[in-house]
């Protein structure tokens, strides 16, 4: 979005400059012709050098007002930018998304590892029919079915462990895969031993359209080859038609079973959890030309709820996204209550947000996609092409879209936003080729840290144009003014190209290098539409303006009353005049206008310091010691070119007391300024776009939802024990005895608020000689 509002500025300022240019060009010329006509000497071709230096004015002063600096402050922006970003943990890949991440109105973030630790471990089970809310310890099964299950989550799984030199446990691979693996350790069961055991005799690898993966083995001691298979349960549980009992025998799955296992889903969900179902199926033969696995008559193994602990920076960052105007959405693949909790806890999912799955999105015409997505706010059992689809819709409503993404199927989604941001610990090689920025730490938080600096870079390179339009407009009108009343040209061409290195380089090196601070994050994003210079903006340089037009203006129509006492110390009465006496009036003259020119753009720095009507424009200036050296130089060559270099430059040496004037007449910029801010003007970038919360109505939202969670826990805490305030138990439900590891029956649920999503009641009578691992729950 910037390079087109810079080169539609940039145009309009070359379009200016010209137009000055031929002006000033066309005013001394009929001044020439004028004074040539009416001078009685003749005629030579000498003469015409007047007219040369008349077209290097001209030429000199389009060169000063084409901004060829401002190329040079972006660049300078974006590097510096780009290079502190790396030590908050952003790669920058493309350095146009270091400004237009600052622009984003929507982020569009993973939850595995992003928003959450990616430290899986497995705390809640269904396993051989029971319900834990603990992972029980071997002694609670028996051997061969142990031994099933470890078979079926070594040999079904790429991932490994390894031993650090402390005897710290490594993950290599698939953080969930890892967690499976380390529970088989409390089980003693080495995973490497079972695939050592087995032959894999075809693999059919995780893909986010199937949310399954299989793995086809043979050993000595089948009968045939075996498949087992793991994932989502809502699309695995559908598919077993058996199950095995206590005494691991294969038997018939009850319709009343398959409900406990999707009640114990609710349950894991519903508290965060991550759930992955394991199922089998031995078979007599294998069809190894079939691309499509055998997942038919499964036998159901387990169910594992995978707890992934929420980043303790998260909640913070999220409300720094909502205060900034910035609409955080959830796009996962995991299960829609496990999102939603996620959500919820982080702060994403408010009371009025929406949440759906990928199928029911899917579904949805472009129309009512547009309706709905100023509320979505998480997109369960997603898609990389519903990511996609809803990056998309966002963009052609306008929005800013940043998205996160690790997987070779977010390659799309991420080039189709304005800044794709891949994951550097987790995410694939393809993945990270697609991106602009590479998250190096898969934190949240290190993205919300991208959109301060990108907001940070867009307010520098406005604040050097606000520098470069006021020495712009100032510049040219005092060419043109004293083109056209006679008075020369006051500002010599190569008194110009200093002013033009100070404007330019010089300045672009001072302000395009402010350090950003966390008021940035207090206001909206800028919109695509919104033009580049603010009223605020025009109005300190109209401001500025005046000021320096009618100091210079003053020095240039009376300098020679006011300076009369260093003109007079020119004149040598034995010699004569020591440049001749009808120029050091103008001599005089001259170099005063552009020393005040001069100093008058170096305190107009300071101003430029800040963009809105913050009244202390020196806040935070001695975080940048590139201004203050850039400040220090300007004066020193400044000093250096009158005293030293005069004759190059067509100065003359002033004395004490008219450096002191000079500049005076420069700091005196500063308290115009503040004058200036005086004159309120609505702040820009505080409109509020389309979809974007309102961080007050968000806070009002969260109030809201967190009243609403304490009336429930009062209400519960009040109860007699045994009660509910909605239902009663029924006669005959089974109590909740503790295993023998200490874990209950029922979860639990650290939102109130999502218990009323939940409606299903599991009762499940005792076994004779088991204790019973399930109650009646009413969630």
């Amino acid at each position: 979005p910037l390079q087109k509002k810079l080169g539609t500025v940039a145009q309009f300022i070359g379009h200016v400059g010209v137009a000055a240019a031929v002006l000033t060009f066309g005013a001394l010329v009929i001044q020439w012709a004028i004074g040539l006509a009416s001078c009685s000497r003749d005629w030579h071709w000498n003469q015409l050098i007047t007219l040369l230096d008349y077209f290097i004015l001209s030429v000199t002063i389009v060169v000063v007002a084409v901004p060829e600096g401002l190329p040079l402050a972006v660049t300078i922006s974006l590097a510096y930018s780009m290079r502190k970003m790396l030590a908050d943990k952003n790669l920058v890949r493309v350095l146009e998304a270091c400004e237009t991440m600052g622009g984003a109105t929507n982020i569009c973030s993973d939850k595995t590892g992003t928003l959450t630790e990616n430290r899986m471990t497995a705390v809640e089970a269904h396993l051989n029919g029971m319900y834990y809310t603990l992972i029980p310890p071997k002694s609670e099964f028996m051997p061969s079915y142990l031994d099933l299950v470890a078979e079926a989550i070594s040999v079904n799984s790429l991932a490994y462990l390894t031993s650090k030199p402390d005897g710290e446990v490594e993950f290599v691979g698939n953080r969930t895969e890892c967690a499976l693996l380390v529970m088989l350790m409390q089980w003693d069961r080495d995973y490497d031993t079972f695939r050592q055991q087995s032959t894999v005799v075809k693999l059919y690898p995780f893909s986010s359209a199937r949310k399954k993966m299989g793995t086809m083995i043979c050993r000595a001691t089948l009968a045939g080859p075996r498949y087992y298979v793991k994932g989502a349960p809502e699309l695995l549980i559908p598919s077993c038609t058996r199950s095995l009992n206590r005494s691991c025998m294969v038997e018939g799955m009850s319709e009343r079973f398959r409900k406990e296992i999707t009640a114990a889903v609710d349950c894991m969900t519903a508290a965060g959890l991550r759930t992955l179902a394991f199922a089998y199926k031995d078979m007599q033969e294998f069809d190894s030309i079939s691309k499509e696995p055998p997942e038919e008559d499964l036998i159901f193994l387990g169910l594992v709820g995978i707890k992934d602990p929420l980043r303790k920076e998260v909640p913070q960052a999220v409300k720094d996204c909502h205060r900034a105007g910035i609409f955080v959405r959830m796009v996962t693949g995991d299960n829609l209550r496990t999102a939603k909790f996620i959500a919820a806890e982080c702060g994403i999912l408010t009371v009025d947000g929406i949440a759906m799955e990928g199928p029911e999105f899917r579904k949805l015409s472009e129309d009512q996609v547009d309706s709905i997505l100023p509320k979505l706010q998480v997109l369960a059992r997603a898609s990389p092409t519903d990511k996609y689809n809803l990056v998309h819709r966002l963009r052609m409503n306008g929005e800013v879209v940043a998205v996160t993404g690790d997987g070779t199927n977010d390659a799309p989604a991420l080039k189709e936003a304005d800044v794709g941001l891949s994951m550097g610990i987790s995410g694939t090689e393809v993945a990270k080729e697609a991106s602009d920025i590479v998250i190096m730490d898969d934190n949240f938080s290190s993205i919300v840290k991208a959109v301060l600096w990108g907001r940070s870079v867009y307010d520098n390179i406005r604040k050097f144009l606000q520098f470069q339009l006021t020495v712009n407009v100032v510049a040219l009108v005092i060419a043109f003014i004293a083109a056209v009343t006679g008075m020369g040209r006051p500002l010599k061409p190569i008194q110009l190209l200093w002013v033009n290195m100070i404007m330019d380089s010089l300045g672009a090196l001072s302000l395009a290098t402010e350090p950003p601070s966390s008021a940035l994050l207090h206001r909206m994003p800028y919109s695509r539409t919104e033009s580049l210079i603010s009223p605020i903006m025009a109005r300190n340089i109209l401001g500025q303006a005046v000021y320096q037009l009618s100091a210079v203006f003053i020095l240039l129509y009376a300098g020679e009353f006011i300076f009369q006492d260093i003109i007079d110390s020119y004149y040598v009465p034995t010699f004569g005049p020591t440049y001749g006496e009808t120029a050091i009036p103008s001599l005089v003259v001259n170099t005063m206008v552009f020393n005040a020119f001069v100093f008058c753009q170096i305190a107009n720095t300071f101003n430029c310091r800040k963009l809105g009507n913050e009244i202390n424009i020196f806040e935070g200036i001695m975080r940048n010691w590139m201004f203050w050296a850039i400040v220090v130089a300007e004066i020193v060559g400044q000093i250096i070119i009158v005293e030293v270099a005069g004759t190059y430059f067509d100065c003359i040496s002033l004395n004490f007391v008219d450096w002191c004037l000079s500049f005076a007449i420069g700091c005196g910029a500063l308290p115009w300024g503040f004058l200036i801010r005086l004159i309120r003007l609505p702040a820009d970038g505080l409109q509020w776009k389309p979809g974007a919360p309102k961080p007050v109505e968000m806070r009002r939202q969260m109030r809201k939802s967190l009243d609403m969670a304490k009336a429930r826990e009062e209400i519960r805490l009040k109860s007699p024990p045994g009660s509910s305030p909605k239902s009663k138990p029924k006669k005959g439900d089974a109590a909740k005895p503790e295993t023998s590891n200490g874990s209950h029956a029922t979860p639990l649920l650290e939102h109130d608020s999502l218990k009323s999503e939940i409606k299903t009641t599991l009762t499940v009578p005792a076994i004779e000689g088991q204790h019973v691992r399930m109650s009646p729950l009413r969630l």
